[in-house]
């Protein structure tokens, strides 16, 4: 399971304010490297008025793009600013880049290889099943979880 790091220059009283997001991330954090047999660790930060989470790990491209930190990220703003089921269209682009990867292989012209299904099997653990935790209500975290499946899930062979 992965820890999340506070830097020490946070006080007491800004952890105690942000106990309900810390508490998400962790829970988002122990799901994601359960599933994907990670351990990634986040550092959690406090700059301007904003909580805001980075992998504690140096990684290098593609694994230090669309990282379960910017997930976090993008989901706390989410739940702060708009809580609106049309802003998931930003949710579900993110998930859509990392289906591009799988996509091209959609070609008569292109051979399924090893890579495919390397790419493929990541994706299939990386989403199936998958909702936000504790940043939504059931019918929120339902609809997330039919649409993964019907916009990306189903499509892979």
């Amino acid at each position: 399971m992965g820890i999340i790091v506070i830097e020490k220059d946070i006080s007491e009283q800004i952890i105690e304010k942000n106990a309900e997001i810390l508490k998400m991330a962790q829970l988002n954090l122990s799901d994601f490297n359960e599933r994907m047999g990670k351990n990634y660790d986040l550092i959690f930060t406090f700059k301007d008025q904003n909580p805001r989470f980075f992998l504690r790990q140096e990684l290098r491209y593609p694994d230090n793009t669309n990282t379960i930190a910017s997930q976090i990220n993008w989901l706390i703003r989410w739940k702060k600013e708009i809580n609106d089921k049309s802003y998931f269209k930003i949710f579900f682009n993110d998930i859509e880049r990392d289906f591009d990867k799988i996509n091209r292989y959609h070609s008569p012209y292109i051979k399924k290889d090893n890579v495919y299904h390397k790419i493929a099997s990541d994706f299939k653990k990386k989403y199936t099943d998958y909702a936000p935790l504790g940043f939504l209500d059931r019918d929120d975290e339902h609809y997330i979880k039919e649409e993964i499946k019907k916009r990306f899930l189903n499509k892979i062979s």
